[in-house]
C-alpha cells in the first residue's frame, strides 16, 4: 500500500481564449507533495492546431489568483489537502522559474502524463518559494476559444 493522501484537482469545461495556467499548486509547509498524473484535454475544438504545454516551478505565489479548487480526497474521510489549488490563473502572473517540462501537442489528442510512485513528476517540498510551487499551463493562446477539461492527481504525504 502507498504512502500518503491522494487527492484530484479538475477543471471541467472551461474556456480559454489566452494562455493560461490550467493548475497552480503550493504545498503546505507540513507536508510533501508528490504530482502523480496530469491530463489536459480540450472539448470543443474539431481541426488540428499545435499548442505548447509547459510544466514549471515558479516563485510566483499565485495562491490569489485564477478560481479557487478544493482538491477531492480519493479515500473518503480523507482531510482536506493542506495546500492551495488554484485553477485558469492568468499566465503572465506566473514567473517560469525552472521549466520542467515543455511539449507541443495536437489540440485533438490532449496531453497526459502518467508518473510512478518511485519516480514522480514533480516533488514539492515545504520549503519557501520555489521548490514547494509549480504550475502548468498554455504557453500561447488557442487560435479560438477552446473548452478544455482536465485534472491533476497527487499525493500529500506528512501533514
Amino acid at each position: 500500500m502507498a504512502t500518503g493522501r491522494v487527492y484530484t484537482a479538475m477543471i471541467d469545461g472551461v474556456a480559454a481564449t489566452t494562455a493560461i495556467e490550467f493548475f497552480f499548486i503550493a504545498c503546505p509547509t507540513d507536508a510533501v507533495t508528490f504530482i502523480e498524473e496530469i491530463c489536459i484535454t480540450q472539448d470543443t475544438i474539431e481541426i488540428s492546431e499545435q499548442l505548447a504545454l509547459s510544466l514549471w516551478r515558479t516563485t510566483t505565489d499565485s495562491s490569489a489568483g485564477g478560481t479557487a479548487n478544493t482538491p477531492n480526497p480519493t479515500e473518503v474521510g480523507n482531510p482536506a489537502y493542506g495546500g492551495t489549488v488554484r485553477t485558469m490563473v492568468a499566465a503572465a502572473a506566473s514567473a517560469k522559474t525552472t521549466i520542467i517540462r515543455r511539449e507541443s501537442q495536437n489540440i485533438l489528442n490532449g496531453w497526459l502524463w502518467k508518473g510512478t510512485y518511485d519516480d514522480p513528476i514533480l516533488i514539492l517540498t515545504p520549503a519557501a518559494a520555489t521548490a514547494g510551487r509549480m504550475s502548468v499551463g498554455l504557453i500561447n493562446a488557442p487560435a479560438a476559444s477552446t473548452t478544455f477539461s482536465g485534472f491533476m492527481r497527487f499525493r500529500e504525504i506528512g501533514g
